[in-house]
């Protein structure tokens, strides 16, 4: 008499678990989504399943189980079931786990994929247990290994994808040759694409190497030249956080078309990193790329001692210069600046000339422009590219600025005191919004030879720090840091700080103390005392406008002192 009893309620149960199941699936269909069962044959069979291992009898979690082997029509993903004529086998088996006279039920068998789990005997014991509201169930388990690994929140979508890189892997063998290195892409049309960069790498290696060059061979120094170098610049940035969809392969393809397209349509050599920059923000997304990382670039550069680097940029701290060529410069300052800034054999110089919408310049009167630039650049032995921009001055020289690594400018008109003047200067919209340093020169170009160092402990003087550090140690200029006192205790970590940096790289310096208070007197004193050639200190800290209207050391540094000023944003 029990047993009917309980066999009556389980029949009452599994039409509250039908109607359940009929109601979640309505509403997953309004929203597009899937609550069907994942196919382990289907899965099995597209991801290459290669090994099986038992692992023996344990304790499955149930929200794990997401899939079956030949009952995917009679339940969905929460195993709830599907079919009205199941009920009386449905009861019965609920019956035998429940009664009191039951002897017990044996363990249901499970396939693993990833932390995924497939039943392949006890579809029934596993609706039930999960509708009873148990969290585990006993199961002898068998460990499928696949090609690539699938999460229990595996989707149609996704399977997709996955089968795509399995297909893309057994036709490469890229998995054999770089074992445990995921280039997997959301965008799988990409696959075909991502072959031709390994064939295009290997066919170049053939003709530098003048022999064959295997595919294999091919792989790793791909991996190793281009694909590492140009991913760990991607994951620096940030940029796969802000585009999650995307994995760091299918970013690395993109940033290469970039590169690419950049390339072709401004005629110049780009890197990386600094293509990176301006394609985000065409896309409006601000990437963590660029100077942020200076401190990780250098010490590549200044720790390496003689060897030759893999990447090429590595070597030169400012390889390609922006300049800016205005009316307001007409003895070109600032491109004699940029000729004299660095000590690289391969420098390349970007002369921007930037004229307000309207203006009417004959083609003659540029053609003049471009055939000087070309000319000082084969005099100095460098090669460089002269550019036409139109618009605002600080927007055009801001937006070309992020294909390089340095600004360069001649300052004829430092900000005034004025608010409304400090507000609208350009100048100080360079400094706010550049995500490159800025070199300004006044009266007369300098070789840097002798630095004067401002130092607060701020991120933008450790900047200035960094590329101080660079000079010293890569070429002998003298560094003279000017350690800024604001009476507390960081004083003392901020000194500690800078000694033991430049200690680390071998680099001496003077040591000077100054007032935050009198900082533009102390800086004006001893760049003239100590005969520098060039100032480096830290930008605006933040970017309010408080910063802009209050901040004005900068801005009284750069009006009182005739030698070169770099400033590092």
């Amino acid at each position: 008499m029990e047993d009917a009893n309980t066999y009556r309620q389980a029949l009452d149960d599994f039409r509250r678990a039908r109607s359940k199941a009929a109601m979640q699936r309505f509403w997953a269909g309004i929203r597009g989504r899937s609550l069907d069962l994942l196919p382990y044959d289907e899965i099995s069979t597209k991801l290459r399943a290669v090994s099986r291992t038992d692992r023996g009898i344990k304790q499955v979690p149930l929200k794990d189980i997401v899939g079956s082997v030949n009952r995917i029509q009679d339940f969905d993903r929460n195993f709830l079931p599907l079919r009205d004529d199941d009920i009386y086998r449905w009861a019965g088996v609920k019956t035998a786990m429940t009664s009191p006279l039951a002897k017990g039920v044996p363990p249901v068998s499970l396939y693993q994929i990833g932390d995924a789990y497939f039943v392949l005997d006890g579809n029934h014991r596993v609706s039930i247990a999960k509708e009873m509201g148990m969290e585990t169930i006993e199961a002898y388990v068998t460990e499928i290994k696949t090609k690539v690994p699938i999460s229990r929140s595996l989707t149609s979508d996704e399977l997709v994808q996955k089968a795509a890189y399995v297909n893309f892997l057994e036709d490469t063998k890229i998995d054999q040759i770089l074992p445990g290195v995921d280039f997997s892409l959301h965008l799988i049309e990409n696959y075909p694409l991502l072959k031709e960069h390994i064939n295009v790498h290997q066919y170049y290696m053939g003709i530098e190497k003048n022999r064959p060059v295997s595919f294999e061979e091919a792989v790793r120094h791909w991996y190793e030249t281009l694909y590492s170098p140009v991913t760990a610049i991607i994951e620096s940035s940030g940029l796969h956080h802000a585009l999650r969809d995307l994995t760091v392969t299918d970013l690395y393809l993109w940033l290469l078309d970039q590169q690419n397209a950049l390339q072709s349509d401004l005629g110049i050599e780009l890197k990386p990193e600094n293509v990176l920059d301006y394609a985000a923000g065409k896309e409006g997304i601000k990437s963590g790329s660029g100077w942020s990382t200076a401190e990780e670039q250098i010490m590549q550069v200044l720790l390496k001692g003689d060897e030759q680097p893999q990447n090429p940029y590595q070597d030169c701290l400012f390889q390609h210069v922006t300049v800016a060529l205005s009316e307001d410069d007409p003895d070109w300052i600032a491109l004699e600046q940029a000729i004299l800034v660095d000590r690289c054999s391969n420098t390349a110089i970007r002369g921007v000339h930037v004229k307000s919408p309207g203006t009417q310049k004959l083609a003659v009167e540029m053609d003049v422009y471009r055939q000087r630039f070309d000319q000082r650049l084969s005099e100095a032995g460098m090669k460089g590219k002269f550019f036409l921009r139109e618009g605002g001055p600080a927007s055009a020289l801001l937006e070309f600025s992020l294909l390089s690594d340095l600004l360069v400018l001649k300052l004829s008109h430092p900000p005034a005191a004025s608010l409304m003047d400090r507000i609208s200067h350009g100048i100080i919209t360079i400094l706010q919004q550049s995500r490159r340093p800025v070199l300004f020169v006044k009266e007369k170009p300098l070789a840097i030879s002798s630095i004067l160092l401002p130092f607060n402990g701020g991120q933008r003087s450790k900047e200035a720090l960094y590329i101080a550090a660079y000079y010293a140690a890569r070429y002998g200029c003298q560094l003279h840091l000017l350690l800024v006192m604001k009476g507390l205790d960081q004083d003392e970590v901020n000194r500690y700080y800078a000694r033991t940096y430049l200690e680390r790289l071998g680099v001496k310096a003077d040591y000077h103390q100054g007032s935050s208070e009198s900082l533009t007197a102390d800086v004006v004193s001893l760049a003239e005392t100590l005969s520098v050639s060039t100032l480096i200190l830290g930008g605006y800290e933040n970017t309010t406008i408080l910063d802009r209207v209050f901040r004005q050391t900068i801005d009284e540094i750069l009006a009182q002192v005739p030698i070169p000023v770099m400033i590092c944003q």
